[in-house]
């Protein structure tokens, strides 16, 4: 729906449009994959190698991706509201469209280069998101998951989102705009709240799971870290529903959309009301002088 209402009752592109459109397709091809994700975890299944490849590679990708808007989300409300004036050098479509190319290539990139490396590590696996082997994963891939897939876009998150705290608590005092502040000031703790939600437990698991294989013995706790990795990627896949709030909260037009689309299906659920309810008195009355 917001992917529609974006693309077809639009026609000017904002910053806030642009980036949210990139968030909802991301969102949208990730949930194309959990069915597929859900088959292959039957031990009587096997999409086969090179498919299994294609859906994790899809699956890693638009989360990242996600992870990755979600911040530039953040840096761009940060930019509108510390530096007002000098937004309009720093922000334009044009630019925000360029972000969002550069973090598709850029986690596409990286994406295929790491997941190859895990293909070979698990010798050619039959079941996907699966880790198939005991050996501990490269300490470099872990470095870059770890560092560029969450640390350094959670610490940019909580910097531009107390920054805009600050700043909107500052303004708040000066013009009394209490309402408006606080409505804002719950948006963005409520995003913060989200990623950490989502986020934290699946790469704190990714590293538990690389330090156990790495210099654990105990086969037991490989095999809860294993579960509890698997649970957390779960918990990361409800982000694409918790993006929705980003969607509603973030971007006026969506809003004035949504709301102008539910007033419009009332109006026609009354008026079909209307017509059957019209209809019936006409066949009662019929019926009564029959």
């Amino acid at each position: 729906m917001t992917v529609w209402t974006f693309c077809w009752k639009f026609r000017k592109w904002t910053e806030t449009i642009i980036y949210v459109t990139n968030l909802a397709v991301s969102d949208s091809i990730l949930l194309l994959s959990l069915p597929f994700k859900m088959y292959s975890y039957r031990a009587s299944r096997n999409l086969g190698p090179g498919f299994c490849a294609f859906i994790e590679c899809l699956y890693f990708v638009n989360m990242y991706v996600s992870i990755y808007i979600i911040v530039c989300i953040s840096v761009d409300r940060y930019i509108a509201i510390k530096y007002p004036l000098k937004a309009k050098y720093f922000r334009s479509p044009m630019k925000a469209a360029f972000a969002c190319g550069a973090i598709w290539s850029f986690v596409c990139s990286v994406a295929i280069s790491l997941h190859i490396q895990f293909f070979f590590a698990n010798n050619n696996p039959k079941f996907c998101f699966l880790k198939m082997t005991e050996k501990p994963t490269a300490t470099w891939i872990i470095i870059i998951i770890e560092l560029f897939g969450f640390i350094i876009p959670f610490f940019i998150l909580c910097f531009c989102s107390f920054q805009i705290i600050v700043t909107l608590c500052k303004k708040s005092r000066e013009s009394q705009g209490i309402f408006i502040s606080s409505r804002s000031i719950i948006i963005i703790t409520t995003n913060l709240v989200t990623f950490i939600v989502c986020f934290l437990p699946f790469h704190t698991g990714l590293l538990i799971q690389f330090l156990v294989d790495s210099y654990g013995d105990d086969c037991a706790t490989k095999e809860n870290v294993r579960t509890f990795v698997s649970i957390s990627t779960c918990v990361a896949s409800i982000n694409c529903c918790l993006d929705a709030i980003i969607y509603y909260l973030t971007s006026a037009e969506f809003r004035a959309s949504l709301t102008q689309s539910i007033k419009t299906m009332s109006c026609q659920r009354k008026i079909s009301l209307d017509v059957i309810e019209v209809q019936n008195t006409q066949d009662t009355q019929q019926s009564g002088e029959g």
